[in-house]
């Protein structure tokens, strides 16, 4: 190859995003602007909403009409709303369409399958472990993921178990790019005395999560600080909480459910799953040796409305019921 024909790779080329994340959080802080209002979200606020928040059809066929219309690229809101953040806020290389997407989210994906969080209990490093520039992998895979997967199994779960659905007090912990409140919010309209709030350690995900919602009042983000070993800080009582693959990525499981339990009013309802792996990844080893003492607790402190307890195998969807 002649040499005047090719370059070296610098940092932030298309694909290969450095990104400070501690600098981010700084300079687009996770607070509320002045036009926040309760429900407001502009990215869903377009036709294809209309359609979904319709009450003149069934869920099922609001769900199928989503899946649909993102399939065939008519409803691409979503795109829009994180491709303004990927040039506005990373300061990324612009994405053209759906396929500069998909493509990026792929060469990622080649990064981030050997990244690892170290085999200690310690929050920096454990924070680390998830800023590093690979991790842009799990932002993009999350945001393709809601595309063609929704929360509703979930909601529809939980408005069963809730006679007041739309006026709760939910949490959604270890949110990623909170896909159960999107999912909330692109198929119910909440009541304004709903109140929710999505929690999770400074990742380039929850950023985003945050971003999204950055214009709705009652929609609360937490962020879960490394000096505080990643514990919650929250005052008052919940009614749901949601903690969707999370208990295996955590370096202190058992204070978290201990923190659930405290959390969440009598009668409350606690959606998590767990799964028995060996720490690898982004996994703890942590969550590992903890396991057991975790689903002892849980099911000593809550009573079992779906699913099952098992130490033996991969919990998958649980849903317990605080006594």
């Amino acid at each position: 190859m002649v040499e005047g024909f090719s370059q070296k790779q610098k940092a932030n080329f298309y694909d290969n995003m450095a990104i400070d994340v501690e600098k981010l959080y700084e300079d687009f802080p996770l607070v509320k602007g002045s036009d926040s209002v309760c429900n407001k979200i502009p990215a869903m606020a377009d036709f294809a909403h209309r359609i979904y928040r319709s009450r003149l059809l069934p869920l099922k066929y609001r769900s199928l009409a989503c899946k649909a219309l993102r399939q065939i690229r008519l409803d691409q809101g979503w795109f829009l709303e994180f491709r303004k953040y990927w040039s506005e806020v990373l300061k990324g290389r612009p994405l053209w369409g759906l396929d500069d997407l998909y493509f990026l989210k792929n060469v990622y994906r080649t990064k981030f399958q050997d990244t690892e969080v170290p085999d200690i209990a310690d929050s920096n490093q454990h924070r680390q472990a998830w800023q590093r520039p690979e991790v842009l992998y799990q932002l993009l895979h999350l945001v393709c993921r809601e595309a063609i997967i929704d929360q509703l199994k979930i909601l529809t779960k939980c408005k069963s178990y809730s006679s007041n659905f739309k006026s709760l007090k939910m949490l959604e912990f270890g949110c990623g790019t909170a896909p159960i409140t999107a999912s909330l919010y692109d198929f119910y309209k909440p009541k304004s005395s709903a109140q929710i709030y999505i929690s999770d350690i400074p990742t380039l995900a929850f950023h985003y999560a945050s971003y999204r919602f950055r214009h709705c009042s009652n929609v609360t983000p937490i962020l879960l600080q490394p000096e505080n070993d990643f514990v919650l800080e929250f005052d008052g009582k919940l009614d749901v909480i949601f903690c969707i693959t999370v208990f295996e990525h955590l370096n202190d499981p058992m204070t978290t459910a201990q923190k659930f339990y405290e959390l969440l009013n009598t009668g409350g309802i606690l959606f998590f799953d767990y799964i028995k792996g060996d720490g690898g990844g982004l996994d703890t080893a942590e969550a590992v040796r903890q396991r057991d003492f975790v689903i002892d607790f849980l099911g000593d402190k809550f009573e079992l409305v779906e699913g099952r307890l098992t130490k033996e195998e991969n919990m998958h969807l649980t849903i317990v019921r605080k006594k």
